[in-house]
């Protein structure tokens, strides 16, 4: 009871803080309006209504889930779907751009599947994004063509439900544990996510209190999706190899929570525990960085990292998978090497990759125990041959040898230069040929370079 009356007043100080003011919401409101009525406008000057369908605000301005200081306008165009995906590139970057300028803001072209057109007018952010028109559980032609359809799905049911400042709590809290964020560079939870999940549960704390009965593999289908569909709850739902599981309304073959990673499901539980036992207005606000602040002020192994030069072209969703990849493939020729990982980190800037590790020690002996056969193996006799100092340990050959790399540093200076190409990946735009290797340096998203002696 006395944690419930701390937190009631937890989350009202934080609504305080989050909610968007009335006069915010209006002017949002009304330039997204003068954004359509200009599309609009252009559309119907220029002759394009035959393959354009309608236009759409969406996202969470769109939805009143957006936190206060949101300034980010998304606006679609849905094309009718004999559109040419030509055709639709076309018309988008011709009118997407003349509307933006016609308001007195800056244009730019940005590329995902095809392109669309991103601007700034005064302090908002637009993106206007062309898709096609698309009915439920159908299949899509472009990327984001569900993206309205969940739109709508969400401001209908928030029309009765009146879960908009729970979604915000929900968003706040996420951010503040540092997992907020369905891109690949952080494998979090998507706005949309947060969304479902209060829906489904009723609410902020509700959804944290549920969230302690998850196990991996935790499968979630909206009450909703059963009226909408018309089918029992003995239908059989798609299979999904994904730590949790939460089926779209919108294509019931989806996992809305496909990009959450393992790791990031399980610090949900673990915060959100942390939370209801020991309420605080901390876990809202930086809360991952102070964690990760009092996790680094200890005594340090030895420390090292890897800086490739990067293509500011390619984005983070491509970059992060490729720096992962590198990593991974390094860490198995590390242990193969005998280097005891302590931690490790990958990060990015605009202008380069940064591959991290801590180690427990950088340097062996120049000797090891390489293990052979069991003495009963006909391989003993191949063995002794190549290893002379040969003995005997719990009934195997084993021989002394020396290290093919005593020195860590050593090991990823063979990397840089490329003699190692054949024992790690080389991923297209994180290949560590020619990167430079730094001593006693850690880098991560915190502290962007963090020397320790």
């Amino acid at each position: 009871m006395e944690n419930m009356e701390s937190i009631s007043k937890i989350l009202k100080d934080v609504l305080e803080d989050i909610t968007p003011g009335k006069r915010e919401k209006e002017e949002l409101n009304k330039l997204s309006k003068t954004i359509i009525d200009g599309l609009y406008t252009i559309i119907q000057t220029e002759g394009l209504c035959d393959i354009v369908e309608d236009i759409v605000q969406v996202g969470s301005t769109a939805r009143d889930t957006h936190l206060k200081n949101d300034y980010d306008i998304d606006i679609f165009i849905r094309f009718k779907r004999g559109v040419d995906r030509e055709v639709l590139k076309e018309t988008i970057l011709n009118i997407g751009r003349r509307v933006i300028e016609n308001l007195g803001g800056t244009s730019w072209i940005e590329y995902a599947e095809h392109p669309y057109v991103s601007g700034r007018i005064g302090k908002y952010d637009i993106d206007i994004v062309p898709c096609y028109k698309i009915g439920w559980n159908e299949g899509i032609i472009s990327a984001v063509d569900r993206t309205p359809l969940h739109n709508q799905f969400v401001k209908d049911i928030l029309k009765s439900k009146h879960l908009n400042n729970d979604i915000r709590l929900l968003k706040k809290f996420l951010k503040g544990v540092g997992i907020y964020g369905s891109d690949l560079k952080t494998k979090g939870f998507s706005g949309y996510l947060c969304e479902l999940l209060v829906i489904h549960y009723g609410g902020f704390i509700n959804t944290l209190k549920n969230a302690q009965k998850w196990k991996i593999g935790e499968k979630i289908v909206l009450d909703e999706i059963f009226q909408i569909y018309g089918i029992g709850r003995d239908y059989r739902f798609s299979d999904f190899d994904h730590p949790l599981v939460v089926y779209d309304p919108v294509d019931l073959k989806r996992n809305v929570a496909a990009a959450l990673s393992k790791e990031n499901f399980c610090r949900f539980i673990f915060y959100s525990r942390q939370f209801l036992e020991n309420p605080s207005k901390e876990f809202f606000y930086n809360y991952h960085r102070k964690l990760t602040e009092r996790v680094n002020s200890r005594d340090r192994g030895a420390l090292l990292t890897l800086k490739i030069e990067r293509d500011s072209n390619i984005v983070d969703d491509i970059i992060y998978p490729q720096m992962e990849k590198l990593q991974k493939s390094i860490n198995k020729l590390l242990i193969e090497n005998d280097f005891q990982i302590l931690d490790c980190e990958i990060y990015a800037t605009k202008d380069a990759c940064y591959l991290s590790w801590e180690f427990l020690v950088w340097e062996f002996p120049n000797v090891k125990v390489r293990v052979g056969p069991p003495v009963f193996n006909r391989k003993v006799r191949d063995f002794v041959k190549k290893y002379p100092k040969h003995f005997i340990k719990d009934c195997r050959v084993c021989a002394y040898v020396e290290r093919k790399y005593k020195d860590v540093y050593q090991l990823f200076e063979d990397i840089v230069s490329g003699k190692l190409k054949n024992r790690i990946k080389h991923p297209k735009y994180v290949s560590p040929v020619n990167g430079k290797v730094y001593r006693d340096i850690f880098v991560n998203r915190y502290m962007s370079i963090m020397r320790i002696k």
